[in-house]
């Protein structure tokens, strides 16, 4: 397991300005789809467009070889057009891509509907990493491919496959314990219900059992700061965060710790708009930090997961199955590091 540590945010890596030359629109288009402005008039591809120059940037070097170790299909728990909605999965999508594109293997999208409409059963390909949240049919389905296969996020160790996974667990109390060091008890949970490119619900969402036990272990829980997202985007994040405050008014807990950046980016911006000031009346901590949480104002604290970690873990178990190793299926459990910016003490 990689280890757990804080990290605070120095000089980014790619600007704004970096941004929006790649993506070839301005920079203040740039600034409001990173804020999770809806009232901008973008389309899709623009969106996906100034995401994926974002992700892109913040590789230190990308390399194009000619590739000719064989292809690997890439699947996709999610639709194509729902990418965009939580930007974290198209980033591992990315990193994995890259690390693909680095080792001389070509590489082929599958996104959901792809694979279901037996189009993989179809194609030319040596192994399978499958990316995202996995029900059980679709498990077994991939098994029967037989090919080798690692997952990325589900964890399929029960299933006899590899996969890699992330350390809720230790990053919710290093996340929590942060703020109680800093005087904060009155801590608020936002978690979504439901995201139709993962198959998590509210009742079976880690983040949502680790909060809540954590914090009732430190006998510092409160049901009434207990909310949740309808999904995974800053739109849901925004219309919970502007329902919340509704609700409690002056009576708002003193941080929130939020299931994904993309909540929290719309939260961020709901509470902008009630001129409630971050981090100075409410911390926000977010989770999973996506390329663009550095780039929103204020810049978002979250639970960094690393995408490269996943990706190079995920390319090391499938390269021993091509090596045939005899060996039991494995579960990698990636660490988390705690990146502290603007929006919290």
């Amino acid at each position: 397991m990689l280890s757990i540590n804080f990290l605070f945010s120095g000089d980014l890596i790619a600007t704004i300005n970096d941004i929006a030359r790649l993506a070839g629109v301005s920079k203040s288009t740039v600034s409001r789809v990173l804020n999770g402005d809806s009232t901008l008039a973008v389309s899709q591809n623009t969106r996906k467009n100034i995401f994926e120059a974002a992700e892109q940037l913040s590789y230190d070097k990308y390399k194009t070889k000619h590739k000719t170790n064989g292809t690997i299909a890439v699947v996709l728990s999610y639709k194509e057009s729902e990418e965009l909605d939580d930007a974290y999965f198209m980033s591992v999508r990315i990193a994995i891509d890259n690390r693909l594109t680095d080792s001389n293997y070509r590489f082929k999208h599958f996104f959901q509907g792809d694979y279901e409409s037996k189009n993989l059963e179809s194609q030319s390909y040596i192994g399978i990493i499958a990316v995202g949240f996995f029900g059980k049919k679709t498990i077994q389905a991939l098994k029967n491919l037989q090919k080798p296969i690692v997952f990325v996020s589900t964890d399929t160790l029960l299933d006899n496959l590899d996969c890699v996974v992330t350390d809720f667990t230790s990053s919710v109390a290093r996340t929590t314990n942060h703020l109680l060091d800093k005087g904060i008890s009155e801590i608020g949970i936002l978690v979504a219900k439901r995201s139709h490119h993962h198959l998590i619900t509210y009742e079976n969402d880690p983040q949502r059992f680790l909060v809540k036990s954590f914090l009732e272990c430190e006998e510092v829980f409160n049901p009434d700061y207990f909310f949740f997202a309808e999904e995974y985007t800053a739109k849901s994040g925004y219309q919970a965060m502007r329902e919340i405050i509704h609700t409690l008014g002056s009576k708002l807990p003193k941080a929130f710790l939020i299931g994904s950046d993309a909540i929290a980016i719309g939260a961020m911006r709901a509470l902008s708009e009630q001129k409630i000031a971050v981090p100075e009346q409410v911390s926000i901590i977010g989770f999973n930090d996506i390329t663009s949480a550095k780039y929103v104002n204020p810049s978002l604290s979250t639970v960094h997961i690393s995408r490269y970690g996943m990706a190079k873990a995920a390319f090391d178990l499938l390269n021993e199955q091509f090596q045939k190793r005899d060996m039991v299926p494995r579960k990698v459990t990636i660490g988390t590091s705690l990146i502290i910016r603007d929006s919290s003490v």
